[in-house]
């Protein structure tokens, strides 16, 4: 499937990688007729709009099966808030007249930082297309298997069999998650990740926020959310898509983000997910506004895990540990406070196992935890 999606992503891209690589205006043609959209949202000027003819990741296909699912990403220039949460709070109170702005299949993204520019956002947009167009797209998923029996072997496209190893948050009632991870080296192997991750209490709707290893070395941090997933399937896969202010850098100090911002109803939920360079100070959030549920429900999928879709014949990342800290929980009283309750595990499809030797250490009260790459169970 990849490589279907390679093919496409060539087709489509080759003059885009050119033209994007130019500062200059947004392009009428990826504007939509209705609704029109201002030069501005809360004062942040509108820089791009990213679709299906400009961004290979909305190209893809594994963005576009329901009718909610992303097909527009409205980009705003954010230079004077000091942080990813301080620009997300100018939106959550304010969700009522910038939502009359969009149409479903809309969402917000905020690059900012303190000397972001919009030429800036352009190259590090043309680098993504680049990179999708060479690597494919990614096929992410949740660590949970509802609809396989315990001995079943599905094909690894579903991706319930890959292999997870997840520190679990065991806190009830939260509404948003929080960890930092220090830049490394890309695994030997590639086509892993790692993510911080929320599953909310209604509908199966799961959002990420990480980093994607691809094979050859590559690295981006990116997003997800299920509403861009097959047919809303909850096991995915889902429509990953790429930041396109904070690139993946080695020995930066990342912080990635979910937390729900306000709403209520079925598909007028609005969650953030985000991710914030301590190292440059630039920030990238993305606000949905047509998500589900108000908090995040306590089970695996709300946890930080390692992702891996190598097979085991394959998988020999290098001697090489992940490094988690910082992790914060957002009560709902939206306050943000260390992690007070956790489990680890790993699971492969329906089969859950113990962490031993993979996971060391802690998330609660703000202390380090690892993951060791060599020994995190493969996709089987």
């Amino acid at each position: 499937m990849k490589n279907v999606f390679k093919v496409i992503a060539t087709l489509l891209f080759t003059n885009a990688i050119v033209v994007l690589m130019l500062p200059g205006a947004v392009s009428a043609a990826a504007l939509p007729a209705s609704p029109a959209l201002p030069a501005s949202i809360n004062g942040l000027p509108v820089i791009y709009v990213q679709t299906a003819a400009n961004t290979a990741a909305l190209a893809s296909g594994q963005n576009t099966s329901s009718a909610t699912a992303v097909k527009r990403i409205i980009t705003l220039l954010d230079t004077s808030s000091s942080s990813a949460e301080e620009a997300v709070n100018k939106f959550s109170s304010d969700i009522g007249s910038v939502k009359a702005l969009l149409q479903p299949g809309d969402v917000i993204e905020i690059c900012g930082g303190p000397v972001v520019t919009k030429d800036q956002f352009l190259t590090n947009h043309a680098a993504n297309n680049e990179s999708w167009t060479i690597n494919g797209s990614i096929p992410s998923y949740r660590p949970t298997a509802n609809n396989v029996n315990p001995g079943t072997i599905v094909s690894q496209d579903q991706g319930q069999n890959y292999g997870f190893a997840y520190i679990q948050n065991n806190d009830s009632g939260i509404i948003g998650l929080a960890a930092h991870m220090a830049g490394i080296n890309t695994p030997g192997d590639g086509n892993c990740a790692f993510m911080v991750n929320g599953m909310t209490n209604t509908n199966d709707y799961f959002i990420q926020s990480g980093v994607y290893f691809y094979g050859n070395g590559d690295a981006n941090n990116c997003w997800a959310t299920s509403i861009g997933g097959t047919n809303n399937d909850p096991n995915g896969p889902y429509g990953v898509v790429p930041f396109n202010l904070c690139t993946y850098t080695l020995n930066h100090d990342y912080e990635y983000d979910v937390k729900y911002l306000g709403g209520s109803g079925d598909g007028s939920c609005v969650w953030w997910m985000g991710v914030e360079d301590h190292t440059t100070g630039n920030f990238d959030s993305i606000i949905e506004y047509y998500g589900y549920g108000t908090y995040l429900d306590n089970n695996y999928d709300t946890s930080v895990f390692f992702e891996n879709h190598n097979p085991s014949e394959d998988w020999n990342p290098g001697n090489i540990y992940i490094y988690a800290s910082e992790a914060r929980e957002c009560t709902s009283s939206d306050q943000w406070v260390n992690w007070t309750s956790q489990q680890e595990a790993l699971r492969v499809g329906s089969y859950t196992y113990s962490s031993l030797g993979v996971i060391s250490g802690s998330l609660t009260s703000n202390n380090q935890a690892s993951w060791y790459l060599p020994l995190v169970p493969t996709a089987q």
